[in-house]
């Protein structure tokens, strides 16, 4: 058979500068014909199964949690990160047994050993099955795996996690999955299901699931073990409590964390940065935080030092300073990558701590598994960053990025052909990087700076990560209607795997693919709103990308519909910020989560839980974001073609085959990838730095919807195109150059690129077989772009006759427009204008909000907030409060206030302040508002002693 079109482990994950690195056995495992039991030793926490080679041990690890790991008898290695054994012995497990199943009972979680088979099912104390091992996993052609294990669950489950992807499934039924790192897909491999169920496969490597039917199949490419751990609970809010209990509870990030972040790639001066802060607080604009992105340490021989280049940054501390003065606070980028002639880096080299592989910096990587490397790591970063007041981190490329982390195949295999780590080998470890990262700087910075919580954003992610206050952002994305909706998507898939802390960046890191003249085209001005929009009630809320700054500013003055459309949802943002701030809360302590898909409070209703673009933020605001255009036509409107697509021929993804030289003549390596697309010489191998190159990608791209579609190709160099056995594409664009785009389109226009298009009617489902050749004589000179316009694309892009969308209010309760107070009944439609400045928000009745109006930092409770209160059923809120910052919380340093709406009476029972801690507001003034879409209605003022108070709210004029 055709070797190309077979791709093997190596194809895989070996590097395009070591294609033969790894080694070792591959171990397909098949429970289809299992090996007879030959012992069950019970334990106090759970048992061991011992059939053949192979050893099975089940832990229960929590109430409703129960831990697996399989693996042969005499091997001591343990995949993963072990989470159940951080966890004390929960005791209280109770056996019963028969000729066939051995049953392990304990809270909320019956584990059934089926002693025929070895299989293992999840079933409720009830003895409700939810989940259970099934006799083989659903079938993966086209590479080899080292291990694989199968599900079985129930049939009209809806399934959704497993992290971010930059083309996300909305959810996993019938879906491929890779589970891998890039730059804009952040793994954290945790399925939950409306089923009450969850699944985290915490193998540590890549993997790939494929769901069929009631049938799952996992496929680990590296590793002779796997472990996974099963959560159950009576709905999704459950499982992800069994998820945390498990993993660790969400940090509470600062109370500036949750305001606005202003950023660019990137503030190159000190003056420049300070300005801008001194600019918002001179227009009276909200900010909290400014980011300092990298290069403030100069070229990249300096990369990552931590410390500043001297001539841009004379006086870095003072910079903060100032910032500080302004009550805003500064988070810096640091990366895990440093450049030749920096301290840290002959520091890491001494102690053997660096991989080999070379970072597109020139610098090199090194072992963040290793706690000595992460020790070092640290002082560098106290020292220079830190003790001068630095705020918070920034960790960039730590997939972890050497070459490109443009995709997940290559992202994988740059990253394990360094061999090993402390860790171990590689490739049983491509997904823990962040983690480890991300442990280390929230230890160090909780021992040393007890004073301030840790923030840390991070472009990558896994399971654990919430509880070192690490934020998980979407990496370097397009500008595009298509990626504002995938956003989304991803968004509520990485918060209901558990982690609550996520954020983007708005408006996309990249904006000159599609949108050529940036600010001059009221297109993409349309764009950034809604994008601004949807990011003021995301749990962390940042603008940020590069070479289009991102200040309200920069987008017009006020009485300017897009300054005035910004300025609104940044104000609406700070209004609620009591609120969000007890969301918060609740997330951390409480185990909640604060952005919430439809399916996890509405999984019955289709027509509500389904709808586009719609989600809860807590359970009292649903949003509607717009994520298509309504004045301004884009005139850029082809998308990428979604991993989903890009197929091989008997392979999960396409191969593409790298050669030397301008007409292929020598072979070089090979891999899968899902993703045609080629955006900077980083995206080569090594192995071909500053060579004349060929390329060529083979596979299949099969049709997501049928109708007319558009296909076009951009790029540089001579290209070749077979689709469906034609010829569609042949032509070269003359001179290259290289251009040094830098991990996108750093370029306005795609300058020297030549472009190509064809007309196809597509059939869905149907998968169309493809060549793609490009040859490049100009060494370093790359880019090649496939991209597509579907009908679906085309028709989201037409203008609407009328600015509205649609809604399906979820039916139980009664619901308001936020910012009319008109009332909708529950279960209905509700058509909503959408001007520039307006989306749809609702309240649902019997939500009470804290309000606070008028702020323009975050600071603590003001001294009057209202409390709005919507009627037409009862409701409460847990109102929280703290210093803000530092570990006090933890401590019990907080202090709550319930709150009850009885609705029969009009009655709002403020409860006795529970807690207290230091500066603490002693009188609180509460301005107590109801809206019951009859108009508006004059309130009542509270002065709370925190002391217990009835407020009743009849008998008040109503305002005319």
């Amino acid at each position: 058979m055709n070797d190309s079109i077979q791709p093997t482990r190596r194809d895989l994950l070996a590097g395009a500068a070591a294609a033969g690195a790894l080694t070792g056995a591959t171990v397909p495992v098949s429970a289809s014909s299992p090996v007879p039991i030959d012992r069950i030793v019970r334990r106090s926490d759970g048992f061991t199964v011992i059939a053949g080679p192979e050893a099975t041990h089940v832990r229960i690890a929590h109430p409703g949690v129960a831990s697996v790991l399989r693996q042969p008898t005499a091997s001591s290695i343990r995949p993963g990160l072990d989470f159940a054994a951080q966890l004390p012995l929960p005791g209280g497990i109770r056996f019963d047994e028969d000729a066939q199943v051995l049953r392990a009972h304990a809270d909320g979680i019956v584990v059934a050993l089926d002693k025929r088979t070895g299989r293992l099912s999840f079933l409720t104390p009830e003895g409700e099955r939810r989940i259970a091992e099934d006799e083989a996993p659903v079938t993966l052609e086209g590479v080899v795996t080292s291990r694989r294990q199968g599900f079985r669950i129930g049939r009209r489950e809806r399934l959704h996690g497993l992290g971010q992807f930059r083309e996300p499934h909305a959810e996993y039924r019938d879906k491929d999955v890779f589970l891998a790192q890039a730059n804009s897909d952040a793994v954290n491999p945790f399925l939950i299901s409306s089923g009450g169920w969850g699944l985290l496969w915490d193998t540590g490597t890549a993997a790939y699931l494929r769901s069929r039917g009631d049938r799952l199949g996992y496929h680990s490419v590296a590793g002779q073990a796997i472990r996974y751990h099963i959560c159950l609970g009576q709905d999704m809010d459950a499982v992800i409590g069994g998820y945390r209990a498990l993993t660790g509870a969400a940090s509470l990030l600062p109370r500036w964390a949750y305001g606005y972040w202003q950023s660019k790639e990137s503030y190159a001066r000190q003056v420049d940065l300070i300005e801008v802060v001194k600019e918002y607080r001179r227009r009276g604009l909200p900010l909290d935080a400014i980011v300092l992105d990298y290069k403030y340490w100069g070229g990249n021989a300096n990369f990552s030092g931590m410390k500043f280049d001297p001539t841009a940054f004379p006086d870095p501390r003072a910079m903060i300073q100032d910032v500080h003065a302004a009550d805003v606070h500064l988070v810096a980028s640091i990366w895990p990558a440093f450049g030749i002639a920096t301290t840290l880096y002959r520091d890491m080299a001494a102690g053997n701590h660096v991989l080999p592989g070379d970072h597109w910096s020139g610098g090199k990587v090194f072992d963040v598994t290793s706690p000595a490397a992460r020790q070092i790591y640290w002082r560098a970063i106290k020292k220079g960053l830190i003790d001068i007041g630095v705020d918070g981190l920034w960790t960039d490329g730590n997939e972890p990025e050497l070459r490109s982390t443009g995709e997940r195949y290559g992202t994988s295999a740059s990253y394990a052909a360094n061999g090993r780590i402390t860790a171990g080998p590689i490739d049983e470890n491509l997904l823990t990087f962040s983690w480890y990262q991300a442990k280390g700087l929230s230890e160090a910075m909780r021992r040393d700076s007890p004073a301030k919580r840790p923030v840390i954003l991070s472009r990558s992610a896994y399971a654990g990560q919430q509880a070192f206050g690490a934020i998980t952002w979407s990496g370097d994305i397009f500008a595009s209607w298509g990626t504002l909706t995938n956003q989304i998507t991803a968004a509520l898939n990485f918060s209901m795997s558990g982690n609550p802390w996520w954020t983007c960046d708005i408006g996309a890191f990249l904006v000159f693919h599609r949108y050529p003249d940036a600010l001059s085209d009221p297109a993409y001005k349309e764009l950034y709103v809604r994008w601004f929009q949807f990011g003021a009630f995301l749990p962390v809320f940042r603008a940020h990308g590069t070479h289009v700054p991102r200040e309200l500013w920069q987008f017009g003055s006020p009485g300017d519909p897009y300054y005035d459309a910004l300025e609104s949802a940044l104000r609406l943002r700070y209004t609620l910020m009591p609120y969000i701030y007890s969301l918060a809360a609740a997330a951390a302590h409480d185990g909640d989560t604060p952005l919430r898909g439809l399916a996890m409070d509405y999984p019955d209703d289709a027509d509500v839980r389904d709808q586009p673009a719609t989600f809860s933020f807590g359970r009292d605001l649903l949003v509607r974001v717009v994520d298509r255009p309504m004045f301004h036509a884009s005139e850029n409107i082809q998308e990428f073609l979604p991993n989903s697509a890009v197929q091989g021929v008997l392979a999960p993804a396409a191969t593409v085959e790298y050669y030397e030289g301008a007409d292929f003549d020598r072979f070089v390596s090979k891999r899968l990838t899902d993703d045609i697309k080629m955006s900077w010489a980083g995206d080569l191998p090594s192995a071909l730095a500053g060579k004349p190159y060929s390329l060529r990608w083979t596979g299949r791209i099969v049709a997501q919807e049928s109708g007319p579609t558009r296909i076009s190709l951009i790029g540089k160099g001579a290209i070749h195109f077979m689709f469906d056995g034609k010829t569609v594409v042949k032509g070269d664009s003359g001179t290259s150059v290289a251009d040094g785009a830098n991990g996108g389109v750093s370029f306005r226009g795609h300058e020297g690129d030549a472009f190509y298009g064809f007309d196809v009617d597509l059939v869905a489902g149907r998968a169309y077989d493809f060549t793609l050749e490009q040859r490049q004589v100009t060494a370093d000179a790359v880019s090649l772009w496939l991209e597509w316009i579907t009908p679906s694309i085309r028709a989201r892009q037409r203008l609407p006759k009328v600015a509205e969308v649609v809604v399906a209010l979820p039916a139980g309760r009664d619901w308001y427009d936020f910012r009319n107070g008109i009332r909708f009944k529950g279960g209905d439609v509700a058509r909503i204008a959408t001007p520039l400045a307006t989306h749809p928000l609702f309240v649902r009745a019997g939500a009470i909000l804290p309000l606070a109006p008028r702020s323009d930092r975050t600071g603590g409770l003001a001294d009057a907030i209202e409390l709005r209160i919507y009627a037409g059923h009862d409701g409460t809120f847990l109102l929280y409060d703290d210093a803000g910052d530092g570990a006090g919380h933890l401590h019990g340093e907080s202090m709550r206030v319930s709150l009850a709406w009885n609705d029969a009476s009009s009655t709002l029972d403020i409860g006795e302040r529970v807690g207290r801690f230091p500066g603490m507001r002693p009188l609180q003034r509460f301005e107590v508002t109801i809206i019951d879409g009859k108009g508006g209605h004059a309130g009542r003022t509270v002065a709370y002693d925190g002391t217990r108070q009835l407020v009743t709210m009849t008998g008040i004029p109503a305002i005319t």
